[in-house]
């Protein structure tokens, strides 16, 4: 069976353990929060409570044999092995699926993007007891739970400051989080949380405008997006930053093709500046922009942005920067519709 995360919390409060569970997605702060949730749930003890990482494929016997082990004054254990899973390893904890212990919860985590139907550890962890997806979250998704986040510290973090966080720090959410805390410490007792506050708690500058590159990339300005670029791989790590810069420029298109169906669909310019946060002074030219590109091209762009995350994500020998580099002249060379800058 295939659970999401609300879910398991539904079952887990109602007191109801499944026997396996199998986490897969790349929300892997979604993870670990879900298996802080369990353990929670079940009390656990340390004579009840066994949690292997790493290495897994070495260590499958050590924690089979902690699946077979009787709980200790208690009516159930819980064991979780967090790490790389070899083909063995699969195997075994598939094989172990078909008859799994009644008085044993054993957690399996996974990476990978989605469940494969075929692989034989998802089927028997979905037939014992249930594979639970955790995908990356969405635009939308990180800013609603940047605001939640800070409503529970008693604080009012602005639209604007939510949408700068996850515009410099994608949507990864134990990044997100870290961010969230430092800007809050910053603040001090101030109540609301501007985009002032996020500006100067993570020291941008003009130059370093966590917004720029969205705006030059959604106007196609070459020359300027690539002096940008420049700009953000010259300062620290810069495969971390070339996956932000893919995080804002993938945004960008992804804004531009939700902008231009909703004028398709007769929506006025209020509702599309409401729906994508836009502003009426910074984005005074977003929708002239947008009528020199049509949807066609928008589609095409969004997947050479997809083409780039795939490619990044599984090869690992490629150049983060500098594949970025070509998708930003991919994107802004001048073709039959849009501009080149």
């Amino acid at each position: 069976m295939e659970l999401r995360h609300a879910d398991l919390l539904k079952e887990w409060k109602a007191g109801n353990f499944r026997p396996v569970y199998y986490f897969i997605g790349e929300d892997g702060a979604g993870q670990a929060e879900a298996a802080v949730q369990l353990k929670a749930a079940l009390r656990c003890d340390s004579f009840n409570l066994a949690e292997f990482s790493g290495d897994i494929g070495g260590q499958t016997a050590a924690i089979l044999a902690e699946c077979s082990t009787l709980p200790v004054f208690a009516d159930r254990r819980l064991v979780l092995a967090r790490g790389k899973l070899t083909a063995e390893a699969r195997t075994a904890f598939a094989e172990y699926s078909k008859h799994p212990s009644p008085s044993t919860t054993l957690l399996l985590f996974s990476e990978e993007r989605k469940p494969d139907p075929t692989n034989a550890l998802v089927k028997a962890a979905s037939h014992a007891g249930a594979v639970c997806v955790f995908p990356a979250l969405k635009e939308g998704e990180a800013l609603a739970r940047l605001q939640a986040e800070a409503k529970k510290a008693g604080r009012r973090l602005s639209p604007q400051a939510a949408e700068a966080l996850v515009s410099e720090a994608g949507t990864d959410w134990s990044i997100l989080r870290s961010e969230l805390e430092k800007v809050l410490l910053f603040t001090g007792p101030s109540p609301e949380v501007t985009l002032t506050h996020v500006a100067s708690c993570l020291g941008w500058s003009k130059d370093a405008d966590p917004f720029a590159l969205s705006r030059l990339i959604q106007a196609r300005q070459l020359k300027d997006s690539l002096a940008q670029l420049k700009r953000l791989f010259e300062q620290d790590k810069p495969n971390d930053q070339a996956f932000k810069a893919l995080f804002q420029i993938q945004g960008a298109i992804q804004k531009q093709l939700r902008a231009k169906r909703m004028l398709r669909e007769r929506s006025s310019e209020d509702a599309v500046f409401s729906a994508l946060r836009l502003n009426r002074w910074w984005d005074k030219d977003y929708l002239g922009t947008l009528k020199l590109i049509d949807e066609k091209r928008l589609c095409r762009d969004l997947k050479a942005c997809l083409e780039t995350e795939i490619s990044l994500k599984s090869k690992s020998w490629l150049s983060a920067s500098q594949e970025i580099e070509r998708l930003v002249i991919r994107l802004c060379s001048r073709g039959k519709t849009g501009q080149a800058g």
